[in-house]
């Protein structure tokens, strides 16, 4: 039966300098960061949950119309871009 060929071994590469820059790694995010992506989820979901039980009733929501689910999903969605940078 016929015996594969046998590959080079690989050249050390250790003794050449890295020409590639080693990534810096970030701080951890501070301890509030966590309650304040908390915070926008929960004020976006506590602020469409107000519009839908009240059917808008609420002083000020009614002059806002469907505007209203849109101020809710943008906390909620500026949440989600928050939660990005967490580290």
């Amino acid at each position: 039966m016929p015996e594969s060929r046998r590959r080079k071994p690989k050249k050390s590469t250790s003794a050449r300098p890295s020409t590639t820059v080693a990534a810096k790694r970030r701080a951890p995010s501070p301890r509030w960061f966590g309650g304040m992506i908390l915070a926008f989820f929960l004020i976006g979901i506590a602020y469409l949950l107000t519009y839908y039980f009240s059917n808008g009733g609420v002083l000020g929501m009614e002059s806002l119309g469907g505007w209203n689910i849109l101020i809710g999903f943008g906390f909620v969605v500026i949440g989600l871009g928050v939660a990005t940078q967490w580290h």
